[in-house]
């Protein structure tokens, strides 16, 4: 049986359109819209999240009306229930804390519950800080917006001291991405006055030009909330936040460096995350120092400096984990043997 080409063209076009011969032709759903009262009710639970830089809010739900202002990064804003235009699938009603009211969309930010809003905020800022698209000016303003949330007093506890760790973590990457691109603040206001908002907790190094966080910030965190379940990262950023110092063969300096940060991480952590990586690099550094007792550097008259240091070494050493303690004391003693002849 022959068939034309017209007849053959047709059937390809049928398959085509259709799928093979035999088949169910597969009809595409419309996605299922929510019925206003269901928007409405999961609006009144949840709190958002702006995890973008710029969000134009809108005077209607319209991406054609007029931008009342950008928001900020993790700028808070509230659902407004008071909205007058009824509840939309891709526009949420907000209001700001100045009383601005406006429309966002939907679709840029994040409704979550209530228990999950500040782990959801913490999440997307850090992705943004650790982010190489990210620039400067942005890091500014999501650490600046952490820091503002965690003095905002709705956050108590254990989740206060988590915000203020981050926080300051925010702060420590915005510094480390402007001593590396060599940004300096006499040449760029923005930056001089962002610098003057966080002077409390920034250290100048006049030697390097450069700017650090100064650990006693996370340390006087520790100090104030001693035993939530955040100490430990506290205790951590503590220790990072070191400044590197040139000691030499400064014998006082170099302990002086170990003991207000490892050491005194072991000290108040003994079952901290980080006590075998912090254990480690002491007794690399301290078998360094008493390999060979004669080289160590404390000459007569040793300094009371030098003495002093060493022994708020051992003490420390005496109170830590015994498997700690086995690696690390016996260290010292050659110290204490070598120096107080």
């Amino acid at each position: 049986m022959k068939f034309s080409a017209s007849f053959i063209a047709g059937l390809i076009f049928v398959i085509l359109l259709n799928g093979p011969i035999g088949s169910v032709p597969t009809l595409l759903e419309k996605p299922k819209q929510s019925k206003p009262s269901e928007i409405l009710k999961r609006d009144l639970h949840s709190e958002i999240v702006i995890p973008v830089i710029g969000l134009n809010l809108h005077l209607f739900a319209d991406q054609k009306s007029d931008v009342l202002r950008k928001l900020k990064f993790g700028e808070p804003v509230k659902f407004d229930k008071n909205s007058l235009e009824s509840p939309k699938e891709d526009w949420i009603p907000v209001k700001l804390e100045d009383g601005l009211s406006g429309f966002i969309k939907r679709s840029v930010v994040r409704s979550v519950s209530p228990n999950k809003y500040l782990p959801t905020l913490l999440f997307e800022a850090e992705r943004m800080i650790l982010s190489n698209q990210i620039d400067f000016s942005a890091k500014q303003e999501i650490t600046d917006t952490i820091f503002a949330i965690s003095t905002s007093g709705k956050f108590t506890g254990d989740d206060f001291i988590f915000i203020r760790a981050k926080a300051g973590f925010f702060l420590k990457k915005t510094v480390d991405l402007m001593n590396t691109k060599g940004i300096k603040p006499d040449n760029d206001p923005s930056t001089l006055e962002f610098l003057k908002r966080h002077q409390t907790k920034l250290l100048y190094d006049y030697s390097s030009g450069k700017y650090y966080v100064d650990s006693n910030y996370f340390w006087k965190l520790l100090e104030a909330y001693p035993k939530t379940k955040h100490s430990d990262y506290a205790g951590f950023l503590a220790t990072e936040s070191m400044p590197n110092v040139e000691c030499g063969t400064d014998l006082k300096c170099r302990l002086e460096e170990m003991r207000k940060g490892k050491l005194r991480y072991i000290y108040l952590f003994p079952t901290g995350n980080y006590i075998t990586l912090y254990t480690k690099d002491l007794v690399i550094n301290l078998q360094s120092m008493t390999k060979d007792p004669d080289s160590i550097p404390c000459f007569a008259p040793v300094s009371d400096g030098i003495k002093s240091e060493i022994n708020q070494m051992i003490r420390y050493a005496s109170e830590i984990g015994p498997r700690e303690k086995k690696q690390i004391l016996p260290h010292l003693q050659i110290l204490k043997k070598e120096c107080f002849r």
